[in-house]
């Protein structure tokens, strides 16, 4: 499979390197030679220096020989021609970075198949939605929902207080929330990442990654003390973007008093033309006394979105040491993801290039697979598959299956029944497979599952 990445900024570096792990020949192109040598300092990929509408540029790159194009600059436009160019040489898939809403907000006069377009990301609108699920789980690092929401994934930290701590995994099949639930990772405080058996203990500060039904989890949270399923009150967020404002208006009708905040007037005035039910200030939100004058003391949520990882990071702990009750920032750098669960301060971060990753890698998997979720907080991947017939697993036991060892098969969905993997249970044809995995592990996760 060929596959052509327009754009090297941290989504197209990002997905470049995936594809070019599972043996697919990738080509990235950007109009940056900085941008191309920094490719080359960390992935092994051709590169080509250009723009992605440049049809000659794009001959040179053998366009009509790739099975998948994916333009993610910064650019809207850049992007919508670029797969338009595409689809005209032939390219079965084309996936477009559509950050503004108003291309395709009338199907009527425009929509993306009438520039070949197969699926439209927009990581500003995804990281919005992924801040106001975090809000109803504030003491969660990760929260992800499959099988509309039947499934959940939550990561916690160990707290010294949490009645976890001490007990091996197989001694917990005492509790009847066990039973429908499995720890498929641990993160140790020294960085390393377990993916555990009933032998591993879990410590205090130990980050441990759990999957299983709503109930069962739901009842996990309760007895560790995890708070969870918040309705907040009052939030405060910090940037007068795209992420902010999406932010805002997808919490404008809970009946939640909303402050937006930014630093630039024109800005500040800008968004509060668009917003209908949020109070939205000039400030510095680095700035204590201000904090305390716009109420700071108490508030439910304070999410900083600005663009700017230091001064996010920055807002964040300075509004959590003057009495905000949960923070959240968005971060736009990766290098900065290993070091910031060690940040008591921050109680969670979405990651933008990460969200977008994640929706994008569903739709370019070999296997049938219909949802991959990049983790913020360690390494892996959560994959959402359904068990075609002629699959190397149909019929098997999971026990007999010679799985990864960094890898297992958390739960298993059948005929709408939520079950907890056990070694026992044969895997049917139309299953619907819910597999933890580390992402050296993927390329044979994927032969696993791909019928013959």
């Amino acid at each position: 499979m060929k596959a052509i990445v327009v754009g090297a900024g941290e989504i197209g570096l990002h997905l470049a390197k995936v594809l070019a792990s599972e043996g697919r020949d990738t080509i990235l192109i950007d109009q940056s030679e900085g941008a191309r040598q920094h490719v080359k300092e960390h992935i092994d990929v051709m590169t080509l220096q250009g723009s992605g509408t440049d049809t000659i540029l794009l001959a040179e790159a053998e366009i009509s020989k790739a099975d998948l194009f994916i333009a993610v600059t910064d650019s809207d436009e850049t992007n919508i021609i670029a797969c338009a160019i595409a689809n005209q040489n032939g390219v079965k898939t084309k996936i477009a970075r559509v950050s503004s809403t108003e291309y395709f907000d009338n199907a009527e006069i425009l929509k993306p198949s009438d520039f070949g377009i197969d699926m439209i990301i927009n990581p500003e609108l995804l990281s919005a939605h992924e801040f106001v699920r975090l809000l109803s789980f504030p003491d969660t690092r990760e929260f992800v929902e499959f099988e509309d929401g039947k499934i959940q994934l939550v990561a916690f930290n160990v707290s010294s207080k949490n009645p976890l701590i001490g007990k091996s995994l197989k001694n917990l099949v005492h509790y009847n929330w066990a039973t429908d639930l499995r720890f498929t990772a641990i993160k140790r405080p020294n960085g390393n990442t377990v993916i555990p058996t009933g032998r591993d203990s879990i410590q205090e500060n130990d980050e441990v990654f759990v999957i299983g039904s709503r109930k069962s989890i739901d009842e996990m949270l309760d007895f560790c003390n995890v708070s969870h399923n918040i309705k907040p009150t009052r939030v405060i967020i910090v940037g007068a973007n795209r992420v902010g404002i999406y932010i805002a208006q997808l919490l404008e009708n809970s009946g939640i008093d909303i402050k937006l905040i930014d630093k630039n007037l024109n800005d500040a005035e800008r968004a509060s033309e668009v917003l209908k039910k949020t109070t939205v200030l000039c400030g510095n939100y680095l700035d204590p006394h201000f904090l305390d004058e716009i109420g700071i003391t108490g508030v439910d949520g304070f999410i900083s979105v600005t663009g700017h990882d230091e001064d996010d990071i920055m807002a964040c702990v300075t509004a959590k040491q003057n009495g905000a009750q949960y923070v959240s920032a968005l971060i736009q750098q990766p290098r900065y993801l290993p070091i910031l669960a060690d940040i008591p301060l921050l109680d969670a971060v979405v990651s933008r290039h990460l969200i977008a990753v994640s929706r994008i890698l569903h739709i370019v998997r070999r296997a049938h697979i219909v949802s991959a979720v990049s983790l913020h907080e360690i390494e892996a991947e959560v994959l959402e598959l359904i068990v075609d017939q002629g699959t190397k697993v149909t019929g098997k036991p999971i026990n007999s299956i010679r799985f990864p060892s960094n890898a297992l098969i958390a739960a298993v969905v059948r005929n709408g029944i939520h079950t907890v993997a056990t070694g026992g249970l044969t895997i049917l044809p139309g299953d619907r497979i819910i597999v933890f995995s580390l992402p050296d592990a993927i390329p044979e996760i994927e032969e696993l599952f791909l019928a013959k």
